[in-house]
């Protein structure tokens, strides 16, 4: 059984969903790994800032981490109807730091997921568009929860499976 790698956008609710969605992860015997983007602090990416410093240390360590997962679940909050810029930026270094800008994703299964203070689904429709781009397989079921509706636990189990049994495939 592989990992399934959970990558968060945020440090607030949207990392309190990761801890419970890993929480139902570890009660179905499932390994995780919860990435926070957040605590990485990368700079802007811009060609500039790469031709000038070179790819930062923190980037190869990500890039790695999730080079070394098949499964994961992307949760990030809803930024001004699209992705948080943390997300869009560490997939911009990321997308830099391996041999073709498609490794990290490319034919790897990915679940979408986040909690939004608003409605959430301009935010999950700007992550599948990012990451069908980077080639990844993205389920079209969707875990969001807000200030009203809470994590649907069994829909949260149903997506892991799905996420364990397709990435094993």
């Amino acid at each position: 059984m592989s990992k399934i790698g959970i990558i968060v956008a945020s440090s607030n609710n949207n990392q309190k969903l990761a801890v419970q969605i890993q929480d139902i992860a570890t009660k179905l015997h499932y390994e995780t790994e919860i990435i926070n983007l957040v605590t990485y602090n990368l700079p802007l990416y811009s060609t500039v800032e790469e031709e000038t410093n070179g790819i930062p240390e923190s980037v190869l360590d990500l890039a790695t981490k999730i080079m070394d997962l098949k499964a994961f679940i992307i949760i990030a909050p809803e930024y001004n109807g699209v992705m948080p810029p943390v997300l869009n930026n560490a997939m911009a270094w990321t997308s830099r730091a391996t041999k073709n800008w498609r490794d990290a994703f490319n034919d790897k299964v990915l679940a979408l997921a986040t909690h939004s203070g608003g409605g959430g689904q301009k935010g999950l429709q700007a992550m599948r568009i990012m990451f069908q781009h980077l080639g990844a397989n993205i389920l079209a079921r969707e875990i969001l929860t807000n200030y009203e509706k809470g994590l649907n636990e069994d829909s949260a189990k149903s997506i892991l499976e799905n996420l364990v049994k397709l990435s094993n495939a």
